[in-house]
């Protein structure tokens, strides 16, 4: 995925090959953010910085819980800074600098998807919807009945019409407010 931001190009790539400590890699990046364990990494997104096509900074985030891709809604830029969903986590990082501003755990499994929900963000976690302040703070998450992944291919989340409307693994459907209180409970018939 490519963004344009300022002056900036913003590269934010899935580099599912990339070793730890590896001289082979493809991609060398100036700033690792890895743990060094026995697990296997599941997720490894870098991101990229150039500047009139120099590249300026880089950096390379690895976890290990779900496994999560680079799409449309796994990073959000504004303010100089770039929150990108990675595994569980959500990480905050510095334009240009690529330095972590925070990163901190959501879902205890994966973060499918960030959306941007007035001056906060929505995060589509397996497990909750959470939103939560440019800061990481907590505002409100939301459980249904069971997960937030449907497999007879509904949207799990939308907003619209100052709603946001939820459909689990089971298609029970949910329809909150922007302060995550529950309108709607619509069982599946």
């Amino acid at each position: 995925m490519n963004v344009s931001y300022k002056n900036f190009e913003i590269e934010v790539i899935d580099d599912k090959n990339y070793i730890l400590n590896s001289s082979n890699n493809l991609h060398q990046y100036q700033k690792v953010y890895c743990e060094e364990n026995e697990f296997r990494s599941s997720s490894k997104h870098a991101v990229i910085i150039k500047e009139h096509g120099t590249k300026i900074s880089s950096a390379i985030i690895c976890e290990t819980e779900g496994a999560t891709g680079i799409h449309e809604n796994s990073c959000t830029i504004e303010d100089d800074k770039i929150w990108i969903l990675v595994s569980n986590k959500i990480y905050c990082l510095k334009i240009p600098s690529l330095e972590i501003i925070w990163q901190k755990e959501f879902d205890q499994f994966t973060n499918f998807c960030l959306y941007k929900l007035e001056e906060d963000f929505l995060i589509h976690g397996e497990l909750e919807i959470f939103r939560i302040t440019k800061y990481g703070e907590i505002i409100w998450s939301f459980g249904g009945r069971d997960i937030w992944v449907n497999p007879e291919g509904s949207e799990e989340l939308t907003i619209k019409d100052n709603v946001i409307l939820l459909v689990d693994f089971e298609s029970n459907r949910y329809i909150l407010d922007f302060y995550g209180k529950l309108l709607e409970d619509i069982p599946k018939q």
